[in-house]
């Protein structure tokens, strides 16, 4: 996945019967300035390296090993150091449509990025 021409993440994923297995290697911190959501829950297996997850109630820094949970309609962003950082997440059926928040309102992620300059590989 790129930020503007900037690679920020790796992603394989893996299907199983509406529910996935997703190792992300992440590069760069997330996409844009806003918060976003996500379409399903998730369990994250921090498994190497070490982030900051910036919420509307305030920030936490994850250290590897470390597992943490959330349900889909959480917003959150992640910072990312130089050195990246490594996830295993396991998600459930994807049961709501996700995006990014920008002035308390959800854009859908074309919107967003169209917007703000930035696009999804």
């Amino acid at each position: 996945m790129y930020q503007g021409n900037k690679h920020y993440l790796t992603r394989w994923t893996f299907l199983f019967f509406g529910y996935s297995i997703r190792i992300h290697h992440w590069i760069a911190s997330d996409v844009g300035p806003h918060f976003h959501d996500h379409g399903c829950d998730f369990l994250s297996f921090l498994f190497k390296g070490h982030y900051t997850n910036h919420t509307p109630n305030g920030s936490r820094h994850i250290i590897a090993p470390s597992i943490w949970y959330a349900k889909g309609d959480k917003q959150h962003r992640l910072e990312i150091p130089p050195e990246g950082a490594w996830t295993l997440l396991l998600c459930s059926k994807q049961y709501r449509k996700w995006g990014f928040w920008v002035n308390n309102h959800l854009w859908r992620p074309l919107r967003y990025f169209h917007k703000f300059g930035e696009k999804q590989s």
